[in-house]
């Protein structure tokens, strides 16, 4: 499933699980943006400090109305 950054927009505000190396870890989505035909979310970790861009492909799960998203 191909979704734009337009449709990711419900996803703000959700959280997600983000893989990273060999974890998973619960973040909550802060914003979104096409860049370079790629769509990024910021996200922050549920428990500790900071932001980050990523891209989608990290996702390993969205659920959001209209906004279904499913990785790995």
């Amino acid at each position: 499933m191909t979704n734009t950054a337009t449709q990711m927009i419900p996803a703000v505000g959700k959280q997600i699980n983000v893989h990273v190396e060999t974890w998973v870890i619960p973040m909550m989505v802060t914003d979104v943006k096409n860049a370079w035909g790629r769509i990024r979310l910021e996200v922050e970790p549920i428990s500790g400090t900071g932001r980050q861009w990523i891209e989608l492909t990290r996702v390993q799960r969205v659920n959001v109305e209209r906004a279904i998203v499913a990785y790995a």
